[in-house]
């Protein structure tokens, strides 16, 4: 059973990206699928919740010798507050197809932590699963269509088709990088965390071979990253890199420590740079936008932070219910677009008192991750700030759990007291 508990976790982080599912189909909203409204089973729930059943089966065993007490009643008081709206929500499925999703992420979190997972191996394995990831993305940039596979969660995307994520330059339409993900800014947010897990790695305790293999994941992180055009996920890896970088510089290391550690960080910015010289007419569509459809996509989205208080403003207190935002706006006339600010579209759908419940769990997280916590919020803030599937997707639901669990993981051996 040992091979089976140590190979689950793992197995777990590999899965996690893909959008490999089971699902029953929902309801229609604005004459398109709603994702949200869809009852979904993920592939990688198995691992999951074999690694959930080991991790409970190794609390028993440690209740012999501690007994069990709740001492942190504000986490308690935030869960509840959080879970409440499911139960007047508009659209009851939606609601507990998130808070079910939420759970697993959860006790996942709490499960790597039981198992003494240690924070090296759970970058490491998350570096290993998005790679495959930053290649596909780089041969539909190259090709200029994404290859649908249902038994690998991916539609397929080609840029003539409309609603499919392109950007327009000299008459041409140029598609954007998917990966396995649904949306090419979604993909961009876990090269971002890529990026900054190749960047924590590159340790002076690395060898020269991990040390290498840090290279190559993060410049294949960097250039696929360039490439989702995804100005959320550009801003995140920048500020998560550059902050690693501070707390790595504050290390007692040698010279030639800080020399070896270095090489990482300088090939993925010369990477970045090369990739950018070769893209740049369309980085600067996205970077200054004033094309038609980058002009159509600001517009939609100051109509979608509109449309969301006008929601706000008929339910205060237990907002529309989890995952409701895209069928509530389209029944109440106001289009289908969720308000890309996290905050706004938790009020929108969880009301005052859900965000309460969110922001009594962020402040005890940030107490307990201390200077951690800051440098990962500061990594995910741009993601929060300029989009809303970190809330509302489980493909950015469980990006922002691997975001969250980091500081509450023990230093693997040989790791530097600053390093922990």
């Amino acid at each position: 059973m040992d091979w089976i508990r140590n190979w689950s976790w793992r197995i777990a982080l590999l899965l996690l990206p893909w959008q490999i599912r089971w699902f029953q189909e929902g309801p229609m909203v604005g004459g398109l699928p709603w994702e949200q409204g869809r009852l979904s089973i993920y592939l990688s729930w198995i691992p999951i919740v074999l690694v959930i059943f080991f991790a409970c089966h190794q609390f028993k065993e440690d209740l012999e010798d501690k007994p069990l007490s709740i001492s942190d009643w504000a986490v308690v008081i935030g869960m509840l507050l959080l879970g409440l709206p499911a139960f007047v929500s508009f659209y009851p499925q939606a609601s507990w197809q998130w808070l079910t999703q939420v759970m697993l992420l959860a006790f996942f979190a709490w499960s790597l932590r039981q198992l003494r997972v240690g924070r090296r191996e759970l970058l490491t394995w998350s570096v290993w699963s998005i790679v495959p990831h930053a290649l596909l993305g780089l041969w539909q940039y190259a090709s200029q269509v994404v290859v649908g596979s249902k038994w690998l969660g991916i539609a397929s995307q080609q840029p003539i088709d409309l609603g499919v994520s392109v950007i327009e330059s000299g008459g041409r339409r140029v598609l954007r990088a998917y990966g396995g993900f649904p949306h090419p800014n979604i993909f961009g947010g876990w090269l971002a965390f890529g990026l900054v897990a190749v960047t924590w790695l590159a340790g002076p305790t690395a060898d020269r071979m991990h040390r290498r293999w840090y290279a190559v994941a993060g410049a294949l992180c960097a250039v696929a990253l360039i490439l989702t055009f995804s100005r959320a996920a550009w801003i995140a890896a920048a500020v998560g890199v550059v902050a690693v970088l501070v707390a790595m510089r504050k290390a007692a290391w040698t010279p030639e420590e800080k020399r070896r550690y270095f090489f990482v960080p300088i090939v993925i910015a010369l990477t970045t740079l090369g990739a950018l010289a070769a893209s740049w007419e369309l980085v600067s569509v996205r970077a200054l936008p004033n094309s038609r459809l980058e002009l159509k996509s600001v517009d939609e989205r100051s109509a979608a932070l509109s449309a969301a208080w006008t929601l706000v403003d008929e339910e205060w207190w237990l907002g529309q219910g989890h995952n409701t935002a895209m069928y509530a706006l389209d029944r109440a006339g106001l289009g289908i677009t969720p308000p890309h600010f996290v905050l706004l579209l938790m009020l929108l759908e969880t009301g005052l008192l859900g965000l309460l419940g969110a922001v009594l769990l962020l402040l005890r997280w940030l107490r307990h991750a201390r200077a951690e916590g800051f440098l990962m919020l500061a990594a995910v803030a741009p993601l929060a700030l300029f989009d809303h599937y970190l809330w509302s997707l489980w493909a950015g639901q469980s990006l922002a759990m691997l975001f969250a669990v980091l500081p509450f993981l023990a230093a693997s051996p040989g790791l530097t007291s600053e390093e922990k």
